[in-house]
């Protein structure tokens, strides 16, 4: 390993908390209202939706979510997270909510199927993102990441582009 090279040991943890500068880009586009899958470390939005009321079982409106119309959602990137893909196309149709996913590419599954290609758009990142872990560390993300946009108005299929995955 070149000299000053920091090496990191992979981690087991599907929990990786999104870029700030990547979240400010979509955040300036979006006006988002809450985040629908964090943790009080790792919200990007004051209002959220933590792992104690859980996304997947808990209505994404309701007295403090009435107005809100954008939610940003980067959830768990492990084998779940077709559950996350169905849950956001879900509450987007329900509640009239745009919901902008951080997701895997992974154009070979059966969530990909089943939901993205119900999504408005799809962006790709062009690069490898650099995710932030719990201790604070950042490191590339080992796949490819896209940006999926639920719009409650679509049923797709979505239109696609490029997002750099690159600051600045």
């Amino acid at each position: 390993m070149p000299e000053g090279t920091a090496y990191h040991p992979p981690t087991t943890s599907t929990e990786w908390e999104t870029p700030d500068w990547f979240f400010d880009r979509l955040d300036e586009e979006f006006k988002f209202q809450f985040d629908a899958c964090a943790s009080q470390r790792n919200t990007k939005c004051e209002v959220y939706i933590d792992e104690g009321q859980d996304c997947l079982v808990y209505e994404w409106s309701g007295c403090q979510f009435a107005l809100l119309t954008t939610a940003w959602m980067n959830p768990p990137w492990g084998r779940g997270v077709g559950k996350f893909v169905h849950r956001a196309y879900e509450q987007s149709k329900k509640h009239n909510t745009v919901v902008v996913c951080l997701l895997p590419a992974s154009t070979d599954t059966k969530w990909w199927r089943d939901w993205v290609w119900k999504a408005s758009e799809v962006r790709f990142v062009t690069s490898r993102l650099h995710f932030v872990c719990e201790d604070g560390r950042t490191g590339p993300c080992p796949t490819g990441a896209c940006v999926v946009v639920f719009c409650p108005w679509s049923n797709g299929p979505p239109s696609f582009s490029l997002i750099s995955g690159k600051e600045g």
